[in-house]
Order: structure tokens, then C-alpha cells, then sequence
């Protein structure tokens, strides 16, 4: 497989390279994906079948709420009461008429907060056997409450409790639906039961709600027993919910199976005793969202091929002018100088076919003219050999002449000459950058006894070393330029002294001093000096009556070369005063291999 890829052209391998790396990615991406969100997509399924639940839940108890606020209502509004209590005290001495007008008044007011509940049917029964229903009593007697079961329970319901009775067969002749469901609660008054309220719900807005869901999604309501009580199929109320041993202990979600089947189970506690429970299938509420990752896989795999067979049109129209340059170069790497590409074009194959042709016109140019170079230089060289001067003859001729002057007696100018010819094999001798601290102080002297003799004064040139300084290397005429400056502008060219002293500082850095017993400067001429140091670059200042150095440099251009080599281990003063002379003062470390 290797060896076959390696056969194949750059055109060739470039496509398949892009293609491998457009593909694979793209499966690779959607595996991992599927793998890491089947958990987000489960989360993301059961939030929104939580969303719908909650719904749900919440309808279902407002409807239970509007049953208690009901009984509430009976319970503590006074004027009801008052009645309540009127019927509960009829005996034989009360007239039917009077007996008639209290049920009416109850039921009146009872219907005008019914009205704006729902539909539900209301039943106040008083221990006399009085009672009032807000619906037809025609087909049913109201007082077989009283022989129910669950009217034990309803006895022990204590405070504003409310006894949760289940689903009851619907005893209002003119309603459609089979059952109601159920709830009541005793009437008390100073610790006595005067009547107890019954309220039934009609089950029609539930099982409405219900029936909203699609037909394998189940929602119910059940009790602590698992007995259904409400469904969107009356069928179903009252048998057992099959999957109640499936709840989540607590109220949530959890996923379960059913004949194969995932299903999302959630419950919620309406009342004490209920439960509303739904059971959603999970792969019909994941559909919107494979679906949605279905499309999205093949809008991607279409933009993919739609890419790819972009690709391979502009890969080809890309490495035709590569492959017309390769050919250009075969047949050069062949002998052919006269071959050229002629590839042109803005983009970068473009620019590389020009610069490759001008390239081989300048080879062919370089050619000849290396050929031309080399006689060229063969003939300078000669020149040069010819017209070289061997400084070791001028230093001979010189270390000659002072010997004879010396034999007659001239011991001075013999030294002169000695300082002039160690001086100028210092200045043409530049192979190295470095000297010790000892040499430069010693080509100082020879510059101080050559100024003495040219100028006729006494220049006395004061050396305080340490010992241990004297072999540390320290960059080439470094001293001349400040002694040159000493004499100049210190003491203005006339007699006086100059001291050099070098010492070792505690930090191990070597400093090196030089004062002149000269004129000095004033304050504002020392300032605007180590202003114009701070200065980058620092440029040499003309000054008046200043002369150039023996080695063309000056003050400043020393300065610039130490922070070029020691960079910021370099460090200056400069004090002076008006008559008492000038004092400069260098601070570098000792080894040129510190440098910075």
C-alpha cells in the first residue's frame, strides 16, 4: 500500500491526501458524535417530555385545586355557613317552605362559584338527613353517601384536610360521563361535624388533555394502590396500571422497557395519595431529534462531494503549471541553460515559474561573470602583492633608527621613536578585539610621552592598578580616547595630571577611573554632557577646539561600544567641578565572554 502510494504523482497524491483527510475526519466525527451525545440526546428527550409532564401537572392540579378551594369556600364563607347551620337545625316545627328557601340560598351560592371552576357536582350533606346538590337528585339519593366506605375515612380527616375518595360511578343522571372523580371533607365547627361536602369532579377536561397525547403515549392518574382513576379511555379506570412496579421510587424520570420497548416513565404527586403518571416512547420522542441529525449528516455529505469535486478541479488546474516546471527542469539538470517555463500568473505557481526563469538568467549571467570575476581578482590580487607595504619592515626600519640614535647618545628621541613604533604596531596590529588592562596601559604611556614631546608640556600620566586587574582583558583603545579627552578639555592642552586607577568592585566587576586635574566643567555643562550620553545612538558632539583621537574614535563612540558588548552590566559616572578637574568612571565586567 505504502509502495503504491509512493508511485503515484503529486497531482495524484495530493487529491487523495484531501480527500483521506475530508472523509475519515468526517467519519471519525460523526461515530464519536453519536457516541458522546446518546447520553445528551437522552437528557435532552427526557427534559422536554419533563416540559410536557409539567404541563400537564399543572393542569391536573389546578383542577384539584379548584375541588378544594370548593369545599374551602362551603367550609369557611360565614353567610354559607349560617345557612349550612340553619338546615342542620330543621325539625318537625319547621315549615317546608322555610326549609326550601335555605336549600336555595346554599345552592345559589354554591353555583355562582361553581360557575367560574368547571363543572363540577357538589353534594353538602347534613347529619338530619338535609342536603343540597347542585346537580339532579332524581335517580340517586345523595344520603347513601353516608353508607360508603370511605366516609369512615372522610370521619378521621382532621383541620382543613381533604380526603382524596378516587374515581366514583357518576351519580348525576344528566351528565355523559361514567365516572367522577371524588374528594371530601367533614364540616366542623368548635370541634362538631355539622355536614360533610362531596365534590366530583367531571372527568371530560382530563381525559381531554389526555387524549392529546399520541396513541402509544400513556397518561393517567393513579392511587397509592396503583388502580387507574383517571385515563383517556374510561375502559381503563379503575383496573390495575400495569407497569406500576416500573415507578421511579421518587418523584422523575426513569427509562424503562415494555415488550422490547424504551419508554421515558415519569411520575408526579398530584395529591397525597396520587400519582400522575406518563409513559412516552423513547424513540419516537428522540425522532424530531435523529431526524434532525439525519438531515444534517446528509446536508454535510453533500457539501462534501460538492467540495470534493471542486477540489479536484482546482488541484489539476493548480499542479499543471508544477508539472510544466518539473519538465523545464529535467531537461535543464540535462545541459538545456536556454529552457525556460514561461509559466505566468498572479498566484504563487505563477510568481514561482517567473522567479524560477529569472533565476536561470541569472545563473547564466552569474556564470559568466564568476569566469570575468576570477581574472579580475587574479589581476587585484597582484596589484595588491605589488603595492602591499610589510609593516614589519616600517617597525625594523624604525627599531634601526632608534638604535642609532641611541649609540650617539640620544637617549630621549630614542624613546620616542620606541613609543611611536609600539603606538603604531598597536593601531595596524587589529586581528584582536581584546587586550589585558596591562598592554593598554602601557600603549597610554607612549601616547602620553609622544604628547609631552609634541607639545612641549608635562602631561604627568598617574597609573593606581590593582594587581589583580592588570591581566583582565578589556576591549582595544579604550583608554586613549578618554586621556586624549583628559588633555584637550581637561587641561585644555597644557600641563597637569592625569591618573588612571582600576580596583575589582564587590559584585566582581572590573573599574577603571581616569581624572585630570583640569579646568572642569559647570553644572549646566555636565548636565547637557550625560544627557547627550543617554542619547540613542550616541552620536560624537563637535566640540570647539576639540581635535580628532589618534584612533579615530571618540568619548562617545567609547561609551557606544561598551554597551554594545556589556549591554546593561555597563555602567558610567562622570563628576566634575569648576577648578578641581574631571573624573570619568567605567563599571563593566571582567571576562568578554560576560558580555550581554
Amino acid at each position: 500500500m505504502l509502495q503504491w502510494f509512493r508511485t503515484l504523482s503529486l497531482r495524484n497524491k495530493l487529491v487523495l491526501t484531501i480527500l483521506i483527510c475530508l472523509v475519515l475526519p468526517s467519519i471519525i466525527s460523526m461515530n464519536v458524535s453519536n457516541l458522546f451525545t446518546r447520553d445528551a440526546v437522552r437528557s435532552q428527550v427526557a427534559d422536554s417530555a419533563k416540559q410536557s409532564m409539567r404541563i400537564a401537572s399543572q393542569i391536573v392540579t389546578g383542577q384539584l385545586k379548584n375541588m378544594v378551594y370548593m369545599m374551602n369556600f362551603i367550609q369557611f364563607d360565614v353567610e354559607l355557613r349560617k345557612q349550612i347551620l340553619m338546615l342542620g337545625h330543621v325539625d318537625d316545627t319547621t315549615t317546608i317552605g322555610d326549609i326550601f328557601q335555605a336549600k336555595l340560598s346554599i345552592n345559589n351560592r354554591i353555583t355562582t362559584v361553581n360557575d367560574t371552576l368547571g363543572n363540577m357536582n357538589v353534594t353538602l350533606l347534613l347529619p338530619n338527613g338535609q342536603y343540597v346538590a347542585s346537580y339532579t337528585t332524581i335517580n340517586f339519593d345523595p344520603k347513601s353517601f353516608l353508607e360508603k366506605e370511605w366516609m369512615k375515612e372522610v370521619n378521621q380527616v382532621t383541620g382543613y384536610k381533604v380526603h382524596w375518595i378516587g374515581t366514583e360511578p357518576n351519580y348525576n343522571s344528566e351528565s355523559k360521563q361514567p365516572y367522577l372523580l371524588a374528594a371530601a371533607k367533614p364540616l366542623g365547627l368548635n370541634g362538631t361535624t355539622y355536614g360533610y361536602v362531596i365534590v366530583g369532579l367531571e372527568l371530560n377536561a382530563l381525559q381531554d388533555l389526555f387524549a392529546q397525547y399520541k396513541e402509544n403515549e400513556t397518561m393517567v392518574i393513579i392511587d397509592e394502590k396503583g388502580r387507574v382513576l383517571v385515563d383517556k379511555d374510561s375502559s381503563h379506570i379503575g383496573t390495575q396500571f400495569a407497569n406500576y412496579d416500573q415507578l421511579p421510587s421518587e418523584e422523575g424520570s426513569s427509562f424503562v422497557k415494555v415488550a422490547g420497548e424504551e419508554y421515558i416513565m415519569q411520575s408526579n404527586q398530584i395529591t397525597p395519595n396520587w400519582k400522575l403518571v406518563n409513559m412516552t416512547p423513547y424513540k419516537a420522542a428522540a425522532q424530531q431529534i435523529e431526524s434532525f441529525r439525519k438531515t444534517d449528516f446528509l446536508i454535510q455529505l453533500f457539501f462534501l462531494i460538492l467540495f470534493a469535486l471542486v477540489l479536484l478541479y482546482v488541484v489539476r488546474t493548480l499542479t499543471k503549471p508544477i508539472a510544466k516546471l518539473v519538465q523545464t527542469v529535467v531537461r535543464i539538470e540535462s545541459g538545456q541553460l536556454s529552457e525556460r517555463s514561461n509559466i505566468s500568473g498572479g498566484d504563487e505557481v505563477g510568481r514561482l515559474g517567473y522567479v524560477f526563469d529569472r533565476m536561470i538568467d541569472r545563473i547564466e549571467l552569474t556564470l559568466f561573470e564568476n569566469k570575468r570575476e576570477q581574472e579580475l581578482k587574479r589581476k587585484a590580487e597582484l596589484a595588491m602583492l605589488q603595492a602591499q607595504i610589510n609593516p614589519h619592515f616600517l617597525f625594523n626600519v624604525l627599531n634601526s633608527i632608534r638604535l642609532k640614535i641611541m649609540m650617539k647618545g640620544d637617549e630621549e628621541n630614542a624613546e620616542l621613536i620606541s613609543s611611536l613604533s609600539a603606538l603604531l604596531r598597536m593601531t595596524i596590529n587589529r586581528n584582536n578585539e581584546y587586550i589585558t588592562l596591562h598592554e593598554e596601559i602601557g600603549i597610554n604611556e607612549h601616547y602620553v610621552r609622544l604628547l609631552n614631546s609634541r607639545h612641549g608640556d608635562r602631561v604627568v600620566l598617574r597609573v593606581s592598578a590593582a594587581s589583580d586587574t592588570l591581566l583582565i582583558q578589556i576591549p582595544r583603545f579604550l583608554l586613549q580616547p578618554l586621556i586624549e579627552n583628559a588633555y584637550i578639555h581637561g587641561l585644555k592642552s597644557k600641563a597637569g595630571e592625569i591618573t588612571i586607577i582600576s580596583r575589582l568592585v564587590e559584585d566582581g566587576r572590573l573599574q577603571v577611573e581616569v581624572q585630570d586635574s583640569g579646568v572642569g566643567m559647570t553644572p549646566e555643562r555636565l548636565l547637557e554632557l550625560r544627557n547627550h550620553l543617554e542619547a540613542s545612538p550616541i552620536m560624537p558632539v563637535a566640540e570647539e577646539g576639540s581635535s580628532p583621537s589618534l584612533s579615530g574614535i571618540g568619548i562617545h563612540n567609547v561609551f557606544e561600544r561598551l554597551r554594545m558588548i556589556y549591554g546593561h552590566y555597563f555602567d558610567y559616572s562622570i563628576e566634575s567641578s569648576l577648578g578641581h578637574g574631571t573624573q570619568i568612571i567605567l563599571l563593566f565586567p571582567q571576562q568578554p565572554e560576560k558580555e550581554v
